[in-house]
């Protein structure tokens, strides 16, 4: 087995096998074993059926093609421990030569992990300013307070209308009893201490209810705050990064926003049909107004893996299964591999994060 390879840009790698005919026939043995334990033919048992009988039913190319497979599958993994390669997707394939007694030429087109040139990333992390702070106003209490007062009215309203269902109302002016209903509707309960109460045993007062609610949006405050910090820190590392994104990066990205936003759509009640006759805008055309977002997380994602190759902050597994365990009992039939292999990233990501935000000091 012969293999050339040619870099070409964007982090791609040409690879062209050539295999001899008897090299490419030495494939035939292990393909036809292949093929057999799949095929059913009438008067044998399944992966029994003699290979005369399968070329007859099937045709000869049918195994042809299996040693084609067989023989790129083994050519890749050479060259990948040969050439030291780092592939970031599927090669793409393309067969030149095939046939059974012949020589058997492939290319195969491989993406590889770019190389990416880091600017100073901790000095860059260090200069990023958020001008923001989690303080909570007096009147975003207030707000919230309304909205648990509106809940608690709606949810009166429902038991009530349900205490009168299958009632008799005979003797009662109906039109009276439903403005009744409407006018109690609009009542909301009084902040008192008794409503901060019926929100649980730790709330013995209005006092205590409002602090909880200070102490939530205080939370939810500075996490978006993190959020903005990380994000901005990001930014600033990928727009001082040197390297080539291979395309099939950003389609993979692209392929990612749209499976989230078909989920997210389907999640609300709706279709992806119907979003798109709503949008007035086909798929392609969608995605095309993605890209350079799709450009700018697929390269952020690459920096953030870098940064934690040369710092050697990684998952280990221990943190990954414990993660693994209460993702699993949140989210019914989750992919376990698929799972382990987000976590992975979530977590190890967590860390390079981590460690620029403690470089901040």
């Amino acid at each position: 087995m012969k293999i050339e390879k040619n870099v070409l840009p964007k982090s791609q790698v040409e690879l062209k096998v050539s295999l001899t005919g008897e090299e490419f026939d030495a494939y035939h043995a292990k393909a036809f074993a292949v093929i057999q334990k799949d095929v059913e033919i009438d008067g044998f048992r399944k992966g029994n059926a003699p290979e005369n009988l399968v070329v007859k039913k099937y045709g000869d190319m049918l195994i042809v093609e299996e040693m084609a497979n067989l023989a790129i599958r083994d050519a890749y993994m050479q060259a990948v421990e040969d050439h030291k390669l780092n592939p970031i997707a599927q090669p793409e394939v393309t067969v030149t030569k095939i046939a059974r007694g012949n020589p058997f030429e492939v290319t195969l087109v491989v993406s590889v992990m770019p190389d990416i040139e880091l600017p100073e990333y901790k000095k860059l992390a260090q200069g990023v300013k958020v001008d923001e702070k989690a303080e909570v106003a007096e009147k975003d209490i207030d707000d919230v307070i309304e909205e648990l007062r509106k809940g608690r009215a709606q949810a009166h309203h429902h038991d009530h209308d349900h205490d009168h269902e299958g009632h008799d109302h005979e003797g009662h002016d109906h039109d009276h009893a439903h403005d009744h209903a409407h006018d109690e509707k609009a009542v909301l309960p009084e902040v008192d201490d008794a409503f901060a109460q019926s929100f649980g045993q730790e709330f013995k007062s209005v006092a205590d209810l409002r602090g909880k609610i200070k102490e939530n949006l205080s939370l939810e405050k500075e996490q978006k705050i993190k959020e903005k910090r990380r994000t901005a820190m990001i930014d600033a590392i990928t727009e001082k990064t040197t390297t080539e994104l291979p395309e099939v990066v950003v389609e993979g990205e692209l392929e990612n926003m749209l499976s989230q936003m078909k989920y997210d759509i389907t999640r609300f009640g709706g279709t992806w049909e119907e979003y798109l006759e709503h949008s007035k805008k086909t798929e392609e055309e969608l995605k095309a107004g993605w890209r350079d977002d799709a450009y700018k997380r697929a390269l952020s994602q690459l920096v953030l893996h870098k940064i934690a190759q040369v710092e050697k902050l990684q998952a280990t597994e221990a943190e990954v299964e414990a993660e693994l365990v209460r993702l699993l009992a949140t989210v019914q039939d989750a992919n376990e591999e698929r799972a382990k292999g987000y976590l992975y990233q979530v977590i190890t990501n967590d860390k390079v994060l981590r460690f620029l935000e403690e470089d901040k000091k």
